[in-house]
């Protein structure tokens, strides 16, 4: 009994340090970049960077399971939002509430996150959260509230290019003028007077990519 106490408590107290390196990884990547040393990781996750190394082996590493935690967030805002009793309220929520996310997320290089989002490793959220905004959108095509040209990768897209507005470089612009982009976007999506988009949307298995060996 005191040998699987044991484990248990070590695998809750690894579980817990991997926790804390994460969540230490994204306060000093946004405080100093990508560039940010993974001593001062370690330091502000009050672990030694041996223990730092044995979870996460290169930076690359961490910060896919940066972008993990992202997906899982993101899986998760879906889920909720197709519990919304308007189905348009629940694309706009999705889009608005992620974009306003992302908008914020400057810590980490757009390069580093798009080279750990391709991981393999990753293919299962991706595959869930492509899952999630597909029936977000079909809830709400069915609804007639959509048009009918729209795909779920479609979402992710878009909200990408609206939060990117907050990285354009000019000095003095507004932190919430994603919004007004964001307004532009969602009367876009409605389904009166649209014009047929071309070309079609990116391919669902590019963005999936292949299950890991």
């Amino acid at each position: 009994m005191a040998t699987v106490e044991s484990a248990t408590a070590l695998r809750a107290d690894a579980a817990r340090n991997r926790e804390r390196i994460v969540d230490a990884a994204i306060e000093v990547f946004a405080a100093h970049g990508y560039e940010a040393s993974t001593a001062e990781i370690a330091a502000r996750a009050g672990v030694g960077e041996a223990t730092l190394f044995r979870r996460f082996p290169t930076k690359d590493d961490l910060i896919t399971a940066i972008v993990a935690m992202m997906l899982a967030e993101a899986a998760a805002l879906a889920t909720s939002c197709l519990e919304e009793e308007d189905p348009w309220r629940g694309v706009e929520r999705f889009l608005c509430e992620m974009a306003e996310r992302a908008s914020q997320d400057h810590g980490i290089s757009d390069a580093s996150k798009e080279r750990c989002m391709a991981s393999p490793t990753l293919a299962p959220p991706r595959r869930r959260i492509l899952d999630l905004t597909a029936q977000l959108v079909k809830r709400a095509q069915r609804a007639g509230v959509l048009r009918d040209d729209i795909a779920g990768q479609d979402l992710m897209f878009l909200m990408g290019a609206v939060a990117s507005i907050g990285e354009a470089p000019f000095p003095g612009l507004r932190d919430d003028l994603w919004k007004r982009y964001l307004g532009i976007v969602l009367d876009g999506l409605r389904p009166d007077g649209v014009s047929k988009l071309r070309p079609g949307p990116p391919p669902r298995k590019l963005i999936e990519g292949a299950e890991p060996a």
